[in-house]
């Protein structure tokens, strides 16, 4: 995927082909990684959309707010439609050269669910009349996950992120991961280790 355009495209088709299937109980996703830098023109290209389930929230605010991560995977089947929903990511996959079998996927999930008190989003935009609504991680929320994430190719998005939330110091770094990754998980990845190579 070389820009939003095409991440709007493919999430409408999902959420077309939900319809189709019948669909009635809505789909509330979180986008991170490659897909959000993406979407905030601060990366060329993603080869896939990393999402996360949310719980349903009751309204959905116009600011930023925090809620938790379902504790689950679509491939695990175990909320309603999961199958559905699947079908439908398999179903863009085919018909798009371009895209590969996971393009959609919510493999890293379990970060989201294990590794931090909750996700702090805003509402983005919702697919296919309302059976799809998708949600972006504040910029601190992303930074904390980027500090446990720490690959080679997450290190340009950290630079970025560190620029436009003009973080100074080590200190100011650590207040947001404290904010949102549990204590095990800071100690599991060396974050003070990470954060003092970051901020020397």
């Amino acid at each position: 995927m070389n820009n939003s355009k095409q991440v709007i495209q493919y999430l409408e088709e999902v959420a077309q082909i939900l319809l189709q299937l019948r669909v009635i109980l809505p789909f509330h996703i979180l986008v991170a990684g490659g897909a959000y830098m993406l979407l905030q023109e601060k990366r060329k290209s993603t080869k896939d959309i990393d999402f996360a389930l949310l719980e349903p929230p009751q309204v959905i605010p116009t600011e930023p707010f925090r809620i938790h991560v379902q504790k689950t995977e679509i491939s695990k089947h175990t909320i309603p439609y999961a199958l559905e929903f699947q079908q439908a990511i398999d179903i863009v996959a085919h018909k798009h050269k371009n895209l590969e079998d996971d393009w959609l996927n919510d493999e890293a999930a379990i970060y989201y669910y294990d590794d931090t008190r909750y996700a702090e989003v805003t509402f983005w935009r919702s697919f296919g009349n309302n059976i799809l609504h998708v949600y972006l991680p504040t910029l601190e929320y992303m930074f904390a996950t980027k500090i446990a994430a720490y690959r080679p190719k997450d290190m340009k998005d950290i630079q970025s992120i560190i620029h436009d939330l003009q973080i100074q110091t080590r200190e100011q770094a650590q207040a947001i991961v404290d904010t949102f990754l549990l204590p095990d998980a800071q100690e599991f990845y060396e974050v003070d280790k990470r954060l003092r190579r970051l901020f020397h």
